[in-house]
């Protein structure tokens, strides 16, 4: 089986400090993802899936209609394989429900001044983050004891929840620390495993945005040096 972990906003540099041997595996480094004007999640992702820069296809649809977007499965490396599980992947799988009340909840955080309320979306926001992300870490791991020969799991809780703590080191080792767990699950049944990230994060403030690179590793000698995000799908 072939096993992938698409993780949102995996950062290198977080990875290097929290001691997470899992999502490093044999092979790690940065990605490079300079041909795009924006390290925007679903441009990046849509280009991973189907080995083509999507940028300006996407962007095109303008920044709410873009997460509309379903490649169908024949433009994506996923119809290599006979019998493919992709879980909740921007461009393909995505649950847009869950994306939307996340984004709603962020926007009502700025857009308030009172700290006391403030601190209350912020629970908010990240106690339904963790939710969805246990709903499918579930998802995934019952996946790769089913018999498929790819499975996929999209992880976006290092992303959403960065995004407003990124400068709280407690809460995002925890995360690191999930993720490395969730990795070493995941390779106990994987022939070949790739961990993958669209883009890192950098620290705004107490906060976090996305960096101009990404994160790759594999568990075997795949070749790869600073791929850009449209190589991987030549790797199966």
């Amino acid at each position: 089986m072939i096993v992938v972990l698409a993780i949102d906003a995996l950062e290198y540099a977080l990875v290097e400090a929290y001691d997470t041997p899992h999502l490093k595996q044999l092979f790690y480094g940065k990605t490079d993802i300079s041909e795009f004007s924006q390290p925007r999640t679903m441009v990046l992702w849509s280009s991973f899936m189907t080995g083509e820069n999507k940028e300006a296809e996407v962007l095109a649809r303008g920044d709410k209609a873009m997460w509309d977007i379903r490649w169908p499965i024949e433009e994506t490396f996923f119809a290599k394989f006979e019998n493919p599980l992709v879980i909740d992947l921007p461009g393909f799988s995505y649950d847009l429900d869950v994306h939307k009340r996340s984004r709603d909840t962020l926007k009502r955080f700025f857009d308030i001044e009172d700290p006391e309320e403030k601190e209350r979306i912020r629970k908010q926001y990240n106690n339904a983050a963790f939710s969805h992300h246990r709903k499918i870490k579930t998802d995934f791991l019952r996946a790769l004891e089913e018999g498929r020969d790819f499975v996929l799991g999209y992880f976006s809780l290092a992303d959403v929840v960065g995004h407003l703590n990124f400068g709280n080191a407690t809460l995002m080792r925890l995360i690191y620390r999930d993720l490395d767990d969730l990795a070493k699950s995941a390779a106990r049944n994987a022939e070949k495993m790739l961990v993958v990230s669209d883009h890192g994060m950098k620290a705004l403030g107490a906060f976090g945005d996305h960096s101009d690179y990404g994160l790759y590793s594999t568990s075997w000698d795949a070749s790869l040096r600073n791929p850009k995000i449209t190589e991987f799908s030549r790797l199966f």
